[in-house]
């Protein structure tokens, strides 16, 4: 389900990593895929943007309905995994980004309601562990 921003714009989380604009979404729209293709990421499936490129972007995509919202509070988007165990379903569809630190596997996820389900499938919140934030 989608969440929607003030103003009935379907709110899309944007995460400013590696000097970069990061986000995950599917646009169905011929017109607005076109305009961000330029910016996906085919290897991991998200769109980066430069930061002079931005709010351009973020203009055009309001026009269309979509409201970038960029997240202060990176640290509340990352779940850990160890690694070479059981990853939760579905953590690499919604990862924007993933980094290993130690003998951990980090998921920056789209939202709240992916980082509720990964801790329902034993991941656990960075905010929860002793790990510095990777990204």
């Amino acid at each position: 389900m989608a969440a929607f921003c003030r103003g009935g714009e379907e709110r899309v989380n944007v995460f400013e990593v590696d000097e970069r604009y990061l986000f995950k979404d599917y646009f169905d729209n011929e017109e607005v895929f076109d305009r961000l293709k330029h910016y996906y990421n085919n290897q991991h499936y998200r769109f980066e943007v430069p930061p002079d490129e931005f709010t351009q972007l973020r203009s055009f995509l309001s026009d269309q309905g979509y409201g970038l919202v960029i997240i202060d509070t990176i640290e509340e988007f990352i779940v850990v995994v160890q690694k070479y165990t059981t990853h939760p379903d579905n953590i690499f569809k919604q990862s924007v980004i993933q980094r290993s630190v130690s003998n951990y596997n980090c998921f920056l996820l789209t939202d709240q309601a992916a980082v509720e389900q990964a801790t329902r499938d034993h991941a656990t919140r960075l905010i929860d562990t002793d790990l510095a934030n990777p990204f």
